[in-house]
């Protein structure tokens, strides 16, 4: 998401995939960048929506254009191609987290090197964004989740059954209406979503998703294969329920209703039938007008855990209905189990469960209102250690619909202290508290002072659910009393987020960043809120979010993008023990020009302006980790060391460049042209560049080395383009190490060697082939060998078992030697 803050600086920031080099020319160069981007339009304005929009408000606001613009609606307007493309173009970077990100960091330069571009200047049918284009968009009731919020909602407390589609599967459309109705009856049950697989392929082929529509249901990931009718989902759905309806009778009536764990509880029991329905009758008839299983099973899921849902069936209990004085069917809410015998219980007309659950939260007791000095001494006694119990405070401006909900978590946060806090009345504390207006908004004050806001949805479930993973969190919330000092002066490690509570992927991480916080202790971490502290952003350069930012000694190190836990903690733990080493021209010179004949390096001349630059660097630890010491990784900033990068001939940025070992100086160094910059792709082209065990077979000694030798040899034919040959290479390195003693291990370019290839019949590659070795001299064995599984999990222990003699007299003869 992209800082609110003035455009020029942003500008300036940018980078490009080639780069052109040198202090003066990149001065020239950026004021240039600056002119152009001035003029193109920004892609916030041309969907007329705010830059912190989440992916729905996106998708609708392209819509909304699309079927006013659409070249189809204007045939009389020459320019109305251009002006679609253009709206086109800026709904498929928005609607991409990545891209988005990209684009609100470096402008369009930073979208020069995306793949894919072309089909930005495509675009549909005006009928298809009228009928197909985010098919459930308007419906409140369904969720429509993206690869931004999918795993951080499927994959919590909640059951999520989820529809992915296609807007061009006619299924898909005929099950609309019913997944329409279905998820209103569910309200408040279960949670409905949907996936649009047009827009989210890569989410839905993660998801297992090989058809439209399918149903999935979270957080088990469970496919339904059952039959589409709603009675058929319903029934299904609320099987999966695990909220309790309690059987009530006339022996067991005292027993559960003032059981311990009950008795304090309130109750909304179901009577159903009238007590004397069996004198005369027929039992179907006496329960006519109840309140049916489905009902009480909807009904205990909207209200668990807060209160309990009991059922009583009066035909058969007709003793027990008579004396609660039941006549017919009916439902009755006790404030406890104790009060389940008075007279004064509330008593309802039968109706659908939501809307009975909504007229219980409101016989709840409200939840504590707190006066500005009943916040304060509770936040005095959590800072002081005069107490452990934490405080949800939920922030208000005035009456909000949201506090009759908020009536449950007394019940599920029984151990802590719950109440609303009315800003409108007491602005001064609200503002120490850099509340904002944006109300309302919920927080969690814990043990020595510390407290952190609520991101999420304002449900019951959703707080708890915060407030429970924050209770022992060490994320702290920053604001000017206590950022930049004295936190970069401390002489301690923090790790800083700058977020915005409107931006999806920031909300994401902060239960990343909690988690991050238990695995480092030694480590402190904090928050800035950039909607409340622009300023504070401003000053540390944060342009996206969520931006991070590790201070050592003072010294920043940033990071931008949202990141799991485990990609925090080797972030900072690359920036503790750093595996890149910064060169400079005098190190440069030391250790990679006059390099020892052993070591080889990988070099990444950067420019910090340089859009791409910064992509790559973190991809570079990660090369520097995958490397594992056997090759050297180093940068270069050509900002800083100009001189040694036009020495070196650096003319776009960023360059990266073997130098291998064996050599000296300039000899043999090689450039990365690949298109990929990733530490993966990087990686499978710096093995080439490495010592291996395996050699090299040529069409020139293949007969005689392979062919007509009487060892054992094991073969892989490759192409060095292809991918999957690359990312073989590693795994037969591997192989060459265990089997190398008494298999010889060679490999073969059938780029170069077309001849061998096509004689040994390989279709594939990369193809691994066993040739046993001839028993005559002069004689040839078969160009085909034997061909195997190259895994080497696989390989290795079967060509073990294939030349176990060899292998025998192989390791006599160590011993031998040993001895």
């Amino acid at each position: 998401m992209d800082a609110k803050t003035k455009r020029p600086y942003m500008l300036m920031n940018r980078g490009q995939s080639s780069c052109v080099k040198g202090a003066i020319i990149a001065f020239v160069l950026l004021s240039t960048m600056a002119v152009m981007c001035s003029a193109a339009k920004d892609y916030y304005e041309l969907l007329v929506i705010e830059r912190d929009a989440s992916t729905k408000d996106i998708r609708r606001a392209f819509k909304k254009l699309a079927l006013k613009m659409h070249p189809d609606k204007n045939q009389d307007d020459p320019k109305a191609h251009d002006k679609f493309v253009e709206i086109n173009r800026a709904y498929e970077v928005l609607k991409d987290e990545d891209l988005r990100k990209k684009y609100d960091r470096f402008g369009e330069e930073g979208l020069k090197d995306q793949q894919g571009q072309g089909r930005w200047n495509r675009y549909e049918s005006w009928q298809y964004y009228k009928t197909e284009f985010g098919l459930y968009d308007e419906d409140p009731e369904v969720v429509t989740l993206s690869k931004t919020d999918f795993e951080q909602s499927v994959f919590g407390e909640d059951i999520w059954f989820v529809n992915f589609y296609s807007p061009r599967c006619h299924h898909c459309h005929d099950l609309a209406p019913i997944w329409r109705e279905f998820a209103k009856e569910m309200e408040g049950v279960i949670r409905i979503g949907a996936v649009n697989c047009h827009d989210d392929n890569p989410l839905c082929t993660a998801q297992g998703v090989r058809f439209f529509p399918t149903l999935n249901i979270y957080p088990e990931k469970e496919e339904y294969t059952g039959a589409r009718k709603l009675d058929d989902l319903m029934k299904h759905a609320l099987r999966l329920v695990h909220a309790e309806v309690h059987s009530i009778w006339t022996g067991n009536f005292k027993k559960v209703l003032l059981a311990e764990e009950h008795e304090d509880q309130p109750w909304v029991v179901s009577y159903c039938g009238a007590p004397d329905g069996h004198d005369g009758e027929s039992t179907e008839v006496a329960h006519s007008g109840c309140f049916d299983t489905e009902d009480q099973t909807k009904l205990a899921s909207i209200l668990n855990k807060v209160v309990n849902v009991g059922a009583v069936d009066c035909v058969a209990s007709a003793k027990l209905c008579k004396k609660l004085n039941i006549e017919e069917s009916t439902i009755r809410f006790y404030p406890t189990g104790k009060k389940a015998f008075s007279s004064k219980s509330k008593e309802f007309e039968l109706d659908e469960p939501k809307r009975i659950a909504d007229e219980v939260l409101k016989l709840l007791p409200d939840i504590l209102t707190l006066t500005d000095e009943e916040l304060q001494s509770g936040r005095d006694a959590l800072k002081d250690g005069k107490t452990d119990e934490a405080m949800v405070v939920y922030f208000m401006s005035g009456k909000e619909d949201h506090v009759i909900e908020l009536r449950k978590l007394p019940y599920l946060l029984k151990h802590l202290t719950v109440g609303k806090f009315n800003c409108t009345e007491h602005q001064s504390l609200c503002r120490e508290l850099f509340i904002g207006t944006e109300l309302p908004k919920v927080a969690l004050f814990r043990k020595g002072g510390a407290h952190e806001f609520h991101h999420g949805r304002l449900f019951a479930q959703d707080i708890a659910a915060f407030a429970r993973q924050s209770i022992d969190s060490r994320l702290h919330m920053l604001g000017p009393d206590s950022f930049p000092n004295p936190v970069i002066n401390s002489g301690k490690l923090w790790f800083v987020d700058f977020f915005s509570p409107h931006c999806p992927p920031c909300r994401q991480m902060l239960p990343q960043l909690r988690k991050a916080a238990t695995l480092l202790p030694d480590v402190n971490f904090g928050t800035v809120d950039c909607t409340i502290h622009n300023p504070l952003c401003n000053q540390n350069n944060v342009r996206s979010y969520p931006t991070t930012i590790m201070y050592n000694d003072s010294k920043p190190h940033m990071n931008t993008g949202y990141k799991t836990a485990e990609e925090i903690v080797d972030f900072i733990e690359d920036m503790l023990h750093p595996t890149v080493v910064d060169l400079d021209p005098t190190s440069f010179q030391n250790r990679v020009i006059n390099r020892k004949q052993e070591d080889m390096w990988l070099v990444d001349f950067y420019a910090p302006w340089c859009g791409p630059c910064q992509a790559l660097l973190p991809e570079w630890r990660k090369l520097a980790k995958k490397l594992n010491g056997t090759a050297n990784v180093g940068t270069i900033d050509c900002v800083t060391h100009g001189g040694l990068c036009t020495q070196q001939g650096v003319r776009s940025y960023p360059t990266i460049r073997a130098f291998p070992g064996g050599r000296t100086g300039n000899a043999g160094r090689s450039d990365y042209n690949g298109w990929m910059r990733d530490a993966s792709s990087i990686f499978y082209w710096a093995y080439n560049f490495l010592p291996s065990s395996v050699e090299v077979v040529t069409r020139s000694n293949f007969r005689e080395k392979v062919l007509r030798s009487k060892e054992p040899w094991v073969v892989d034919f490759y192409m060095p383009q292809c991918m999957p040959c690359q990312q073989y290479m590693p795994e037969y390195e591997q192989v060459a190490k265990d089997v190398s003693s008494f298999v010889h291990v060679g490999k073969v370019d059938c780029t170069q060697n077309q001849n061998i290839c096509q004689q040994a019949s390989i279709n594939y590659f990369p193809s691994v082939r066993i040739y046993k070795g001839t028993t005559k001299d002069g004689i040839s064995q078969n160009w085909f060998g034997e061909q195997v599984d190259k895994t080497p999990s696989t390989l290795i222990p079967y060509l073990k078992q294939r030349f176990r003699q060899k292998l025998n007299n192989q390791s006599k003869k160590a011993a031998k030697d040993e001895l």
